[in-house]
């Protein structure tokens, strides 16, 4: 393997045991594995790029997606990109994106932007992902920790099993992620899976309340366009997600500056200059009488759907389920979509995502480099798995939801 930084022609010989042989393969083709390292994001578009439209990843790790993200979040935060590139024979097979992190002292690799996406799997090429392995993997991100100087590699969020074989990013000793995502294959005929999913009365039940809503003046269901349509459903987003929290006592994800500018960058809101090329989230939403009841912001990738974040207004037509509603026609579209085949609904369990999808389980690995890295990793793991015990225990995590609905309740109330 040979090391690289910034795609500067800095080479230094480093363990050459690392590249997988492949039977079949032309000779010395993957022979030599380079690993370049990459701290400007904005000299890492080229590495995309090369990969091409082959590569299987998610759209939370694309240049566009993580590009808005450091310009947001990434520079609120102090996170610093780590790009770590692979090439075999000449030509790139992976992309890590990272970001170096500080807390308490601590340096942390983890993967850029990770606590904004759903889950992480890094960008492969097809062929190089088939055959990598978790030692070739573990040595590199060794190499990947020496280089950055970082105390600990922390991997959350990945896919257990992905493109049909353990992801090579879930080292040995990994843990299970809090929560699972929740994914199923298309059919052409959505009644089909409509009918697989659901019994006959949940089936009457959604129906019912979708005649309601359909029944009210203005009545619709979209996918904004305009960059002004997309301006007024997100600020819809915002408001409905900012009274949710407010009422549930749960943290917004959305409610700090940087949040919604990045949000607006990867919709098209904040203008299609700014990521300079087709904006990754669309925004589904249902309008009835006059305003927006419910919103979804889902990508659409490499075959797949993904639903991304949502929102509801709680109002009066929230017994007629609109959030339901709008999730319903979104996965009808995307059954008759001819480039689509796959549904994820993302990361956390919700009853609707159940009724729609099977649970696919995350892991969580870590890497530690250093003592004090150690010490990090003792402390994220036992975290970890205290919000693994609370997310599968019926009774924990109901408590959990009423604490915070009664804090919310008494932080509500006019003081005296």
């Amino acid at each position: 393997m040979l090391i690289k930084d910034g795609f500067t022609d800095t080479r230094t010989p480093a363990r050459t045991d690392m590249a997988p042989d492949r039977a079949g393969s032309p000779p010395g083709a993957f022979s030599r594995l380079e690993l370049d390292i990459v701290t400007d994001l904005a000299n890492a578009d080229r590495a995309w790029q090369d990969l091409g439209a082959v590569a299987i990843g998610t759209p939370y790790q694309t240049f566009g997606w993580l590009k808005a993200w450091a310009e947001t979040i990434g520079k609120r935060q102090g996170v610093e990109p780590v790009i770590a590139c692979g090439q075999l024979a000449g030509r790139v097979v992976f992309i890590l994106p990272l970001g170096m992190e500080r807390q308490a002292g601590v340096r942390a690799l983890t993967f850029l932007g990770h606590r904004n996406g759903n889950q992480n799997t890094g960008f492969w090429d097809p062929e190089y992902y088939a055959i990598a392995d978790s030692a070739h993997v573990r040595a590199l991100l060794e190499e990947i920790c020496a280089r950055q100087k970082a105390d600990l590699i922390a991997l959350n969020n990945v896919p257990e099993v992905w493109h049909g074989r353990r992801h090579p990013l879930v080292l040995e000793g990994a843990t299970a992620s809090p929560s699972p995502i929740f994914v199923r294959d298309l059919p052409a005929d959505f009644e089909d899976l409509f009918r697989d999913t659901h019994s006959k009365s949940s089936r009457k039940n959604l129906l019912r309340k979708q005649r309601h809503l359909q029944a009210l003046k203005g009545f619709r269901i979209g996918k904004a366009e305009r960059e002004d349509e997309i301006r007024e459903v997100l600020a819809a987003f915002f408001a409905q997600r900012s009274r949710r929290a407010a009422e549930a006592g749960i943290p917004n994800a959305f409610g700090e500056v940087a949040a919604q500018d990045f949000i607006g960058r990867v919709t098209g809101a904040a203008g299609v200059d700014v990521l300079q090329e087709k904006p990754p989230l669309g925004l589904w939403y249902l309008e009835a009488d006059g305003a927006v009841r419910a919103t979804y912001l889902c990508a659409e990738h490499g075959g797949t759907i993904y639903a991304y974040s949502n929102s509801v207004a709680h109002d009066a037509l929230l017994p007629n389920s609109p959030g339901l509603v709008l999730v319903k026609e979104i996965i009808a579209n995307a059954c008759a979509s001819a480039d689509l085949h796959c549904l994820d609904l993302g990361l956390g369990e919700e009853r609707y995502k159940s009724a729609w999808a099977e649970p696919v389980a995350l892991k969580d690995s870590f890497l530690a480099a250093t003592p004090r890295g150690r010490m990090k990793r003792s402390f994220d793991l036992g975290r970890s798995r205290l919000k693994t015990r609370v997310r599968n225990s019926a009774l924990l995590w109901s408590l959990v939801r009423r604490l915070r609905k009664w804090k919310a309740g008494g932080s509500n109330r006019p003081q005296t």
